[in-house]
């Protein structure tokens, strides 16, 4: 068999194909099923954030999808950091646009806030394993700005996921940004206020402490 010579641009289109097919999907579960096959649907992201998984399940799945990424990313000729940065900011705003309680909620309910628990264990172990990258992440966050809760920011900064710093920072538009944090600390008093039942987060959070 013939083998086709090496064409720098054409491996450059299939490069920048890669990463429009991994911004295009919302759904890790579906690209790592896409990819992967039948033996992702015993594991998946799903199951990590389920947060009535046992920690062991929770821990071997995390091990399964991370290497299952880093399989794909090889593939994919993508940096295994950029891959699973977009998988996750996805899975933080898939988890940011559940039901809200209020109109223009800032704070997360308690579901909400035990699945991006469970989430941000996962992207830890991203991080610990040099998977994850810090810059990409804060970039697709900023795609999803307008679903994108305040609770779910401060967590991440808590948790050492990404500084608060560092997030308002990437956004390409201080102006902007300066003004969606504003006006999300603005609701985050109005509904201490109005004596919300999650007034101890809510304190928590303007206090700068976890």
């Amino acid at each position: 068999v013939k083998r086709e010579k090496y064409n720098p641009e054409r491996a450059q289109k299939l490069k920048e194909s890669a990463v429009r097919l991994l911004r295009s999907h919302q759904d890790l579960n579906a690209l790592l099923l896409e990819v992967e096959g039948p033996l992702c649907k015993k594991l998946s992201l799903s199951k990590v954030i389920d947060c009535d998984s046992s920690e062991a399940y929770a821990n071997h799945s995390s091990s399964f999808i991370g290497s299952a990424l880093q399989d794909q990313a090889s593939r994919l000729g993508v940096p295994v950091g950029i891959l699973s940065a977009g998988m996750v900011a996805s899975s933080v705003g898939q988890i940011c646009t559940a039901p809200a309680e209020t109109s223009h909620p800032v704070l997360l309910t308690v579901e909400q806030r035990k699945k991006l628990s469970s989430l941000l264990e996962f992207a830890q172990y991203l991080l610990a394993h040099s998977m994850f990258s810090r810059l990409s992440f804060c970039q697709e966050l900023w795609k999803i700005q307008s679903s994108l809760l305040l609770e779910a920011v401060w967590h991440l900064h808590v948790q050492g996921i990404v500084s608060l710093q560092e997030l308002l920072e990437s956004h390409p538009d201080m102006h902007a940004v300066g003004s969606w944090l504003f006006r999300n600390l603005c609701c985050l008093c109005e509904q201490m206020e109005a004596s919300c039942q999650h007034a101890d987060v809510a304190r928590a959070m303007l206090s700068g402490h976890g």
